[in-house]
């Protein structure tokens, strides 16, 4: 592990003041120094030194991460201990391999272009015989148990027409003032294809197009978190070169996940490559936006961007949540709330601890599923003391999260996303079924 040194002497920064102990998700509930962020600088720091040896205990510890950062906000002495961690793990990788469902996921079914809609295609059409819809749900539950997933996890359906297989490689509007690329991301365009939808309705109306090549790839960003660099480089390098043929200034996502890995992941695991790659990645990562940073910084007036309704009594109220990979990887936080108070058909509230993170963590709610939904419950027990009608955020991962505990809460709060409550047109339902 050659560069565990050099990581050593990153994690030697922190000073172990403690400070990230108040904010970090995972010691909230274990209360183990270990789990701490400083705790797993010290492992790192030990492991180099040749204190301690590479186990299967150590790996599972530097795994019990979230990546929400919240460490890395909090920290005075601007330690990057989420860059560190994820860098660790990579070395881990490197070193003791994938295991073998890792292996075939991430290498042979996540990063071809091929593999992924073909497997997911037949997922489709089977997934009656493993799952089983939920009376008065809107979703599925597992009819057997299989390894990582809880039976009483809901999970949403695969969708019949998955949006890039249906979606023209041009949406143009008209009359067209911007033209841009839109990266639709995997849930969005194997699950909930109505964002998607969404997406391209609400930018046409307002005169942009959208450029959607078919041939987009997963973003990587599981692979990436569980330190498989070579397949997330893979996926990247197959999106960048699925993009850089139309020449955009602009790529939009309607993920606030895939934009985090998009904008920043992607020069991270590129930095030792050579001088033309990380040249095709900068450019690519500098043109990437938020969708919620587009709507707010690039059209004219984002209070015009929608049809006045009529005023109501009382409006439906709705809150939001924070992505932490749009709030602290990208440091957009402003722009969402700036978009839903200027609607005119539902009434904003602030949630308290609105950025704390949801438990959600990619593989994290898989491997630690309990932990996860013990994270998210706080969450949960906020949002039910508001009583409000409808939760938005801007991440897919997010989305998941929350609809799955709000099922298992009883709450009758629905989950949507962003783009949805902004493109709502009068006497339309929302509908994450």
């Amino acid at each position: 592990m050659s560069n565990l040194k050099d990581l050593s002497t990153k994690a030697a920064q922190c000073v172990k003041c403690g400070t990230c102990m108040a904010n970090c998700p995972i010691y909230g509930e274990t209360l183990s120094e270990v789990t701490t962020p400083r705790g797993k600088l010290s492992l790192i720091e030990s492991l180099a030194s040749g204190e301690i040896r590479l186990s299967k205990r150590l790996q599972d510890i530097l795994f019990s991460c979230l990546a929400c950062d919240t460490c890395g906000e909090s920290c005075p002495n601007n330690v990057k201990v989420g860059e560190i961690l994820l860098a660790a793990r990579k070395e881990l990788v490197n070193h003791r391999g994938l295991s073998p469902a890792k292996r075939l996921i991430f290498r042979h079914v996540l990063s071809s272009l091929r593999a992924m809609p073909l497997f997911l295609r037949a997922g489709s059409l089977l997934q009656g015989l493993f799952l089983k819809k939920i009376p008065q749900g809107s979703g599925l539950h597992l009819r057997f148990s299989l390894p990582f997933l809880n039976k009483k996890r809901l999970i949403p359906a695969l969708a019949k027409n998955f949006f890039c297989d249906y979606q023209p490689l041009l949406a143009q509007a008209q009359p067209e003032k911007k033209r841009v690329g839109f990266f639709v991301g995997c849930v969005n365009n194997y699950l909930f294809p109505r964002i998607g939808d969404a997406t391209v309705r609400l930018l046409n109306r307002n005169g942009v197009s959208l450029i959607t090549p078919s041939d987009q790839n997963c973003c990587g960003l599981m692979a990436f978190g569980a330190g498989d660099w070579s397949s997330a480089q893979k996926c990247a390098l197959a999106n960048i070169a699925a993009f850089e043929t139309y020449n955009l200034d602009t790529i939009i996502t309607s993920c606030a996940s895939c934009a985090a890995t998009l904008k920043t992941f992607y020069p991270q695991m590129f930095k030792d490559a050579d001088d033309k790659t990380q040249k095709r990645v900068n450019r690519f990562s500098s043109a990437i936006m938020d969708i919620s940073q587009f709507l707010t910084q690039e059209l004219d007036s984002p209070s015009a961007l929608y049809k006045t309704l009529h005023q109501q009594e009382k409006l439906p109220r709705i809150t939001y949540h924070d992505p932490c990979h749009l709030k602290r990887t990208l440091g957009i936080s402003r722009e969402p709330r700036e978009l839903l108070q200027s609607l005119s058909h539902l009434e904003f509230v602030e949630m308290a601890d609105a950025s704390k993170c949801c438990g959600m963590g990619g593989t994290f709610t898989i491997t630690h599923y309990d932990l996860s939904m013990n994270i998210l419950n706080h969450k949960l027990d906020t949002l039910e003391a508001m009583d409000v009608d409808m939760l938005a955020t801007g991440c897919s991962g997010c989305l998941l999260q929350f609809m799955d505990g709000i099922h298992q809460k009883g709450l009758k709060t629905k989950v949507v996303h962003l783009v949805e409550a902004l493109e709502r047109e009068e006497g339309s339902e929302l509908d994450h079924r």
